[in-house]
Order: structure tokens, then sequence, then C-alpha cells
């Protein structure tokens, strides 16, 4: 019997510090074998059968633990944490300013709290946390207090339905006028946009309001229906994985050949044209017809730009 306990003690040992290493970040292969073979098993057992073993018996207690490229990763925790909608916001403001901060110890720090927590998450908050991210534009204006007063005011016309006339500074410096319908106030980090329909160009424009330089109400109200710009495009291998979507995309999930299909609503097209060029080859845009060749006419300029 005491042979016995000493041999479960030893077992119990060795799987808290394989789990304690987990709870630190990824693991290295040569790491985790080191733990399952000692002098007391040298010859009798070979440590790569004994440590499918242990992660066969975690897995029996609901720990998830992945290996990839020679390393383990832990994926969730025995015990959980369920969040409100008022947690998962907060988290989510966390996240935000982290990325804002320049890479060093803080940023290092604050991530590794972030991953602490969302790796304790309970299934119920990882579902809420999933459908805030893909349907919920969070209101991020009590961080933009310098504008305070030109955020009520945009929000105002939102809901007034009038059309307006506005003058703002484009990304080339240059001063601009357009007419149109405003649809609804953007929070994008540290940017805040007002989102309008130009009518007489067809399309969705996100105006970041420190740009504009006057907005004037026109008397007379919206009297054709916005039409919303719904694009849809494709990710393909790592980026389908990894990608975020922007709080006013959704998605279905990835398809049988493993691509993500991405449904945007009412982005500036510009904008989104110069993001999607970013991906290069692991982005396809499926809809419409005329974006898709808005795109390629994209490409075509600059291919251009290289051939002097």
């Amino acid at each position: 019997m005491p042979r016995l306990s000493s041999k479960y003690n030893d077992s119990c040992i060795k799987m808290f510090e394989f789990l304690k290493l987990l709870t630190q970040g990824p693991v290295d292969f040569k790491d985790v074998i080191e733990i399952f073979s000692d002098e007391k098993t040298a010859g009798k057992s070979n440590p790569h059968v004994t440590l499918n073993k242990y992660l066969n018996t975690l897995k029996i207690l609901g720990l998830k633990i992945k290996k990839k490229q020679n390393k383990y990763y832990l994926l969730n925790f025995p015990y959980k944490i369920s969040l409100d909608t008022n947690d998962i916001k907060s988290l989510s403001l966390i996240k935000q300013a982290s990325e804002l901060l320049p890479k060093g110890k803080t940023k290092k720090n604050i991530d590794s709290i972030i991953k602490s927590i969302e790796i304790r998450l309970s299934e119920s908050t990882q579902a809420i946390e999933k459908t805030m991210s893909t349907t919920e534009n969070i209101d991020y204006s009590f961080i933009h207090d310098e504008i305070k007063d030109q955020i009520k005011r945009c929000e105002h016309f939102c809901q007034e339905h009038q059309k307006l006339e506005i003058l703002y500074t484009t990304i080339k410096g240059e001063q601009e006028t357009i007419k149109c319908s405003p649809i609804e106030i953007k929070y994008e980090k540290r940017k805040v946009c007002l989102t309008v329909n130009v009518q007489s160009q067809s399309k969705i424009v996100d105006i970041p309001l420190e740009q504009i330089l006057k907005i004037k109400q026109l008397p007379n109200a919206t009297t054709q229906q916005i039409v919303s710009t719904t694009i849809v495009y494709k990710l393909k291998n790592r980026l389908a994985k990894n990608y975020k979507l922007r709080a006013w995309e959704r998605s279905d999930g990835l398809d049988s050949n493993g691509n993500l299909i991405v449904i945007n609503k009412n982005e500036d097209q510009d904008q989104l044209l110069a993001r999607l060029m970013r991906y290069g080859e692991e982005c396809t845009i499926e809809s419409p017809k005329f974006f898709k060749e808005k795109m390629l006419e994209l490409i075509n300029q600059t291919l251009e730009n290289y051939k002097n």
C-alpha cells in the first residue's frame, strides 16, 4: 500500500508541475518530456507513452491541451468564470486599450492578464462574448470627452433623419463638401466617425469627427430609404482562423473548405478596400460585382506604380 501511495503521489506531482507550466504560457515539448522522465523510470517506461497517458487523464478531467509546433497550450481551466454583459464590455475595452500600447513590459503584462481571464471563461460567457463581438457596436463615447458635444450633436442628426451638408478635410488634406444622409456614429478605438450615405455617389462614407469643419442641417428630410451597402468577402488559411470581426460585420463561421465568409455592412468602401488589400491572396471578394471591379482597378493601379 505505501508503494502504491508513493507512486500515486509522484504522478500527482508530475501532473501539477505540467499544469503549472501550462498556466504560465506555451510549454516546449522538451520541457514537458523532462517532467515525465527521471532516474527512477529510466529504462522502465517510455516518457512519450507516459505523457500520452497523462494527457488522456487531463482530457477526461475536462482540460483541453493542444500541441502546435512543438509547444503545448492550455485551452481551458477546470474551474470557470461567468461574466455578465457589462463585465464583457469592460474586458473588451481593456483589450482595445492594450492594442494601442507600444510593445513593452506594460503591454505584455496587460495581455497576460487578459489571456488569464479569457482562458477561464465559462462556455456560456464565451458564447455571449462571441455574439457581442460580431453584432454589437460598443459605445466608447466616454473616452472621447474632448468631442463629447460634437458626438451628441451628430447623434441628434442621425435621429432627425434630415439631410446634411458637411464640409470636411479628406485624407489627402483637401477640403470637400458633400450632401448626405446621416446613418450612425461609429467608434473605432481612438477614432469616432459619422457614417453617412452619399446618395448622389451611391456609397457609404465614414467621416472622422475631428476632420469635420462644418455641418449644416438642410430643411428637407431624407425622402429615399437609405440602402445599406453589404460587401461579402472570403478569408482563407491562417487569416480565416485569426480574423477578428468588426462591430459592423458578422459571419456564420467557416465553410466546408475552412474559409471564413464575412458579411460587412455599411463600412466606408475606400477604407474597406485599403484594408482588404493588405490581406493579399488570403482574401477574395465574393459580392457585389461593382466592388470586385473596384478592387481589381485598385490592384491594377498599384501594379502600375511598380512598372516605372
